[in-house]
C-alpha cells in the first residue's frame, strides 16, 4: 500500500515535533509541495540559512603526548603515572558530531602504546586495539587517527595496549560530541571520570622490570586491588567540587573508567538521567533516582535542577570507596557547611593546607591545541621528631600520656576526641588505628604528614603556646578535624 502523503510528514516529523503538534490529524495531506515546504520551515523542521543554520562540519585536530609523569593522586602523596598531556585525565576532546576529527599520538613512553575511542564508531583501522586493529606506536613513534564524530553524546578515550597496565597507570580521558540539535541546554557541566588505583602497580611492573608487590600478587591486582577510589583522577579532598548557583540546571557527565562497579550517590537532589553511554533517553522517559549504578565502561549524563542550595555530598556509595577517595561535594555559590566542617571551608571547598582548587577539577571544554597542565608536586613535610617508644594503651581513649609526649589515636574517618590541650614542648603522635589512610594536615600549614596507612603515625612537636586546628585531608569532607590547644 502506498504511503500518503500524510505518512511521509508524519515519518519527517521529530518526535518532540510530533508531540507539539499532538495526535490530531495533520493537515499536511492536502498541501502542495511548496506549501508543504513552507509549513515545515513554519515549523522550524527545516532549515536554512541565516542565525538558524547548522554549524558546518569542521576538521578538528588534536595532539596527545603519552608521557611518564609525577601525580599528586592525593593530597601529599605523589605517584608514578603515564598520562596524556602531562595530566589524569588526560584533557577533554570537545567535537561537534559530524566533524572529521584528527588526532595525533606522541609515544614518549618506554612501551608502545594505542588509543581506543570508546562507544565511538570508526573505521577498523582506527578503533586502537593493538595487534587485532594496529600494531602498537612504538616509543618515539607517532600515529594519526582520523575519523568522522558520527556517534553524539559522552564518549571516552583510553589505551588499548596492555589495557590494564595502561589505563591503570592513567591513560585515558573524555570525550564530549556535541549533537547537532541539542535537545536540552544547560546552565553549567561537569565531567567526573570514576576509577580506581593501585599502589603497587608502578611503570616498572608493567614494564617487568618489578615482580608485583605482595597484595596484587595474592589479589590477582585489578580489580582486586585497588587502594583508593578517584574522581578525575585525584582521591579524598584533592577532588574538586562542583560549583553551582541557586536555580541553574546542570548536566554532569559521570564515566567510569574502572574495573569496579560504582553507585554514584547525590545528597539533597535527585536527578534525571538524561543519557546513557552517550545516547540520549527520550523525552518522558528520564528515570528520576538519587543513586545509579554504574559499570566499568559506562557513561551516565545526569540533570540535577539546583533547588536546594547548600553543600552536599557526592559519592560513590560503596562506604569503602568513598573513604578511600570517591566523594568529592555540590557547592552551591555563597554556601558554607552548616556543620562544623565550616570551620575549613574555604571559598573553594577545601581544608586549607589539605587541597588545592586546580586538583581534579570537572573537566572543562578543551581547545584542540589544550596545553598540558603543569605536574603537581607534594608538598616537602616539616621536620618531625621520633614517635613515641611506647603505644597506646590497649582500650585507652584517642590520646594519652607517654613519656615522649602525647599519643592521639585515628580511627577510621574520625579522631575520637577531637580537642586536646596540651603545654608547649609537648610532642604529639597521631597514630593510625583504623582501616583507611588519613593524612593529617594543619589549617595554618605548619604542619602536614604524608599519607599514613594502618598502623603508621607521624609526630610533630609543638614549641609555641597557640590553638591550632587541623584536618585529615583525605576526610575533611567527612568531619575529620581536630584541634590542640598549646598553654
Amino acid at each position: 500500500m502506498p504511503l500518503t502523503r500524510e505518512d511521509l510528514v508524519a515519518n519527517i516529523l521529530s518526535a518532540p515535533a510530533r508531540r507539539r503538534f499532538g495526535r490530531r490529524r495533520l493537515a499536511f495531506v492536502a498541501l502542495t509541495p511548496l506549501a508543504l515546504t513552507l509549513a515545515l520551515l513554519g515549523a522550524g523542521l527545516l532549515r536554512n540559512g541565516g542565525a538558524g543554520a547548522e554549524t558546518a562540519a569542521q576538521l578538528r585536530e588534536f595532539t596527545l603526548t603519552a608521557s611518564e609523569i609525577d601525580w599528586e593522586v592525593a593530597p601529599g602523596q605523589t605517584v608514578k603515572a603515564w598520562a596524556y598531556n602531562g595530566q589524569v585525565p588526560g584533557p577533554e576532546i570537545r567535537v561537534r558530531e559530524g566533524d572529521t576529527v584528527r588526532i595525533t599520538l606522541k609515544n614518549q613512553l618506554p612501551t608502545g602504546t594505542t588509543v581506543h575511542w570508546h562507544g565511538m564508531d570508526v573505521p577498523p583501522a582506527m578503533d586502537g586495539p593493538a595487534g587485532l586493529n594496529q600494531a602498537p606506536v612504538e616509543p618515539g613513534g607517532e600515529f594519526v587517527y582520523e575519523f568522522v564524530a558520527t556517534n553524539g553524546g559522552s564518549r571516552m578515550y583510553h589505551s588499548h595496549t596492555d589495557v590494564a597496565t595502561q589505563v591503570g597507570l592513567g591513560l585515558y580521558g573524555p570525550m564530549i560530541v556535541e549533537p547537532k540539535d541539542p535537545e536540552r541546554t544547560y546552565d553549567r557541566e561537569a565531567t567526573y571520570m570514576i576509577g580506581e588505583w593501585d599502589l603497587e602497580l608502578t611503570p616498572d611492573v608493567a614494564l617487568g622490570k618489578a615482580p608485583a608487590g605482595p597484595g596484587d600478587a595474592m589479589l590477582r591486582g585489578g580489580e582486586l586491588g585497588a587502594d583508593l577510589f578517584l574522581m578525575n583522577g585525584r582521591a579524598g579532598d584533592a577532588i574538586a567540587p562542583m560549583p553551582i548557583a541557586e536555580g541553574e540546571r546542570a548536566l554532569i557527565r559521570v564515566m567510569n573508567i574502572g574495573n569496579m562497579p560504582h553507585p554514584i550517590h547525590t545528597h539533597g537532589h535527585s536527578f534525571k538521567i538524561v543519557a546513557t553511554d552517550g545516547n540520549p533517553v527520550p523525552e518522558g522517559l528520564e528515570l528520576v533516582k538519587d543513586t545509579v549504578l554504574i559499570g566499568p565502561g559506562e557513561r551516565y549524563d545526569l540533570e540535577i535542577v539546583a533547588d536546594n542550595p547548600g553543600i552536599w555530598m557526592f559519592h560513590c556509595h560503596i562506604e569503602s570507596h568513598a573513604a578511600n577517595g570517591m566523594m568529592t561535594t555540590i557547592n552551591y555559590v555563597g554556601e558554607t557547611p552548616s556543620g562544623p566542617a565550616a570551620d575549613a571551608w574555604t571559598a573553594a571547598g577545601f581544608a586549607p593546607g589539605a587541597a588545592h582548587a586546580s586538583h581534579g577539577a570537572p573537566a572543562a571544554v578543551a581547545s584542540p591545541t589544550a596545553a598540558p597542565a603543569a605536574t603537581a608536586t607534594a608538598p616537602a613535610p616539616p621536620a618531625t621528631t621520633a614517635p613515641p617508644t611506647a603505644p597506646p594503651a590497649e582500650g585507652k581513649a584517642d590520646w594519652s600520656a607517654t613519656e615522649n609526649g602525647v599519643v592521639v589515636r585515628m580511627l577510621d574517618d574520625r579522631f575520637e576526641t577531637p580537642a586536646i590541650t596540651i603545654a608547649a614542648g609537648t610532642t604529639v603522635t597521631w597514630v593510625n588505628e583504623g582501616r583507611h589512610a588519613h593524612r593529617v594536615a594543619a589549617f595554618d600549614t605548619s604542619f602536614s604528614s604524608v599519607r599514613l596507612g594502618p598502623g603508621e603515625s607521624y609526630s610533630y612537636t609543638f614549641a609555641t603556646a597557640g590553638e591550632f586546628s587541623y584536618v585529615c585531608s583525605f576526610h575533611t569532607r567527612a568531619g575529620m578535624l581536630g584541634k590542640i590547644t598549646v598553654e
